[in-house]
C-alpha cells in the first residue's frame, strides 16, 4: 500500500480511538452531573422543610423520572411560601452552574394537579408568578426539570466526535487525493512503447490505451483486441467472422451482436478525430478508414 494512503488510514484509525476515549470520558462527566443534580435537588427539599419548620421528617429518595427531570417526595405534609421556594431553588442550583434553564412544578399528591410553578431561563425572561401567597398545609411533591438538559448533553457528547471525525476525514481526503492524483499523473505520463498511429491517436495494446495530444482513453480488454486488429490492417476490410474468431474464440460462445456493440463503443472513443472512421461494409465486415 502506498505511503500517502497508509498515512491517511493510520491517522483515521488514531482519530477513531481518540473519539472513543472522548466518548468514555464524556459519559463519566454525564453521570457525575446527574449525581450532583440529584444531590442538590435533595438539598432543596431539606432546606424547604426547614423553612416550613419541619426539622425531623424524612425526604424520600430523589427519582429521575426522565433525562434531566427529578422528582422530590416527602414523608409528611408541609406548607410553603412561593417566595421561599424560588429563593431556595435559585440558591442551590446556582451551585452546580448548569448552562441551561429549569422549570419547577409543585404537585398535589391526591389530585396530581400543579398547585404552583415557575421557570428560570438564562435566555428568556423569568416566569415567577404568585409570590407572597402562602400554600396551605398539604401533601406535595416537587418536580424540577432542566430545560434543554438533554439536547445540551447530546451536543456535548457528540461534538468532540464530529470535530475529530471531520478532521480525520479531511486528512484521509487530503492524503488519498494526493495519492490518486499522483497515480493519475503517473498514468498520464506513461510512455507507450508499442505505439501504433491511428490518425491523431497513438494506440498501445499492452497498456490498453488510446492517446492524443488532448486526451487519454482507457480501453477494455476486448476493445483493445479489436482495435489492434484494425490498427494492423488500416483501410482494409476485415470480415465479421475473422473479428469474432480472433476476439471471442476463447469465450466459447459469441454472437455478432457482441461485435456490433463493441464496434459502437470504439466509434465513440475515436469520435474526436474526424479522420478516423470505423465503417460497416454491409454483409461483409468492418474497415478502419484513416482519412488524409
Amino acid at each position: 500500500m502506498k505511503s500517502g494512503l497508509s498515512v491517511g488510514i493510520l491517522l483515521f484509525s488514531l482519530a477513531v480511538l481518540l473519539s472513543s476515549a472522548l466518548f468514555i470520558n464524556d459519559d463519566s462527566e454525564e453521570e457525575f452531573l446527574e449525581e450532583r443534580a440529584e444531590l442538590v435537588v435533595r438539598q432543596i427539599g431539606h432546606t424547604l422543610l426547614l423553612y416550613s419548620g419541619d426539622f425531623t421528617s424524612r425526604i424520600l429518595p430523589v427519582q429521575q423520572v426522565s433525562p434531566g427531570v427529578f422528582q422530590l417526595k416527602f414523608q409528611n405534609n408541609f406548607s410553603f411560601m412561593p417566595d421561599s421556594l424560588v429563593k431556595i431553588v435559585k440558591s442551590h442550583l446556582a451551585q452546580i452552574n448548569l448552562p441551561v434553564g429549569y422549570m419547577v412544578n409543585v404537585f398535589d399528591c391526591e389530585s396530581n394537579g400543579v398547585v404552583y410553578g415557575f421557570e428560570i431561563s438564562p435566555n428568556y425572561k423569568e416566569i415567577v408568578p404568585c409570590l407572597g401567597r402562602a400554600q396551605p398545609l398539604g401533601c406535595y411533591s416537587i418536580q424540577i426539570a432542566f430545560i434543554g438538559y438533554q439536547s445540551q448533553r447530546n451536543f456535548s457528547k457528540y461534538y468532540p466526535f464530529f470535530i475529530v471525525a471531520l478532521f480525520s476525514l479531511s486528512l484521509v481526503a487530503f492524503f488519498g487525493g494526493k495519492y490518486f492524483l499522483k497515480k493519475k499523473k503517473e498514468g498520464t505520463n506513461m510512455t507507450i512503447t508499442d505505439g501504433v498511429s491511428i490518425g491523431t491517436y497513438t494506440f498501445s495494446l499492452s497498456n490498453q490505451l488510446l492517446r492524443s495530444d488532448v486526451e487519454t482513453i482507457d480501453l477494455s480488454d476486448k476493445e483493445a483486441k479489436l482495435l489492434a486488429i484494425f490498427a494492423a490492417q488500416q483501410n482494409q476490410l476485415i470480415s465479421r467472422e475473422e473479428l469474432l474468431k480472433r476476439v471471442w474464440e476463447d469465450d466459447g460462445v459469441f454472437t455478432g451482436r457482441s461485435l456490433d456493440m463493441f464496434i459502437s463503443k470504439l466509434r465513440k472513443k475515436v469520435k474526436n478525430d474526424p479522420s478516423v472512421q470505423i465503417t460497416n461494409i454491409h454483409g461483409k465486415g468492418y474497415k478502419l478508414e484513416i482519412g488524409g
